[in-house]
């Protein structure tokens, strides 16, 4: 790296190889001076590679459950999915790959969300709030506390425009920033535990009487906790599913 090069690759068996890539001819050069009394070295040019034209041809879309797809905004849609996010894997997190976003996508499949107001927290890269506008939420807040996941949002929410009579908005902020009398019909949280856990009670108070609570995004060793609350709270999860080593639910609030 000292003599210049772009950058190195070694070898995962026995013996090491490590190679080392120069973009320039007297770099490559100097190093092979220095390194050749190395036994077996060898070097050679590799043909000139658009890597990132190589990535975007090696994108394929992602089944998130059997009615979406999420696919970057060049690749074409499956024939056999009813709904389409199309986004880039970018810093946020959310490209529906992960098990969480699929158990996510999932609980707002059972739910009949016409007309109504969904609070996503923690939202990444938008998916549980552009979803949910497509399934004929009337209006959708995704937020999100870091900064990176402002211009993705912006881009991604350009990208997949709701359906008419159906809004979505998104901000950089925390749950404080909403306005105490707020009420959503339902709130999706994809975080893992210790993330949402202190933010419980103030769901709560955000939703409206039979607003649904989905949280998303826990570990299956972690369901005594959330047994333990349900018994607090006197709530009972009407929907849970689980997928590997990952675990949601969904419930509703009394009146």
């Amino acid at each position: 790296m000292e003599l210049g090069a772009l950058g190195t690759e070694e070898s995962e068996t026995l013996p090491i190889w490590v190679q080392g890539f120069f973009s320039e001819r007297v770099l490559w050069s100097q190093a092979r001076t220095l390194f050749s009394s190395f036994k077996d070295l060898e070097w050679g040019e590799n043909p000139w590679e658009d890597w990132d034209r190589s990535w975007r041809e090696r994108q394929v879309p992602v089944e998130v459950t059997p009615l979406l797809a999420v696919c970057p905004p060049w690749v074409p849609a499956p024939e056999n999915s009813l709904h389409v996010i199309r986004l880039e894997a970018k810093m946020a997190f959310g490209t529906g790959s992960h098990e969480s976003t699929r158990i996510a996508a999932l609980l707002l499949e059972a739910l009949d969300l016409s007309e109504k107001s969904l609070l996503d927290v923690g939202t990444g890269t938008g998916i549980l709030s552009l979803y949910p506008a497509q399934l004929g939420a009337k209006f959708c807040v995704g937020f999100d506390i870091d900064p990176v996941t402002g211009p993705c949002l912006r881009e991604n929410l350009d990208l997949n425009p709701p359906p008419p009579g159906s809004v979505a908005a998104f901000f950089v902020g925390t749950l404080e920033a909403l306005r105490t009398k707020v009420r959503f019909d339902v709130i999706i949280c994809n975080m893992i535990r210790t993330e949402a856990w202190p933010h419980l009670d103030a769901f709560l108070n955000h939703l409206k009487p039979k607003g649904r609570l989905m949280v998303s995004g826990q570990r299956v060793e972690d369901q005594p906790y959330w047994n333990r609350w349900f018994k607090e709270k006197g709530l009972a999860p009407q929907r849970e599913i689980t997928l590997l080593e990952w675990w949601g639910f969904a419930l509703e609030i009394p009146d």
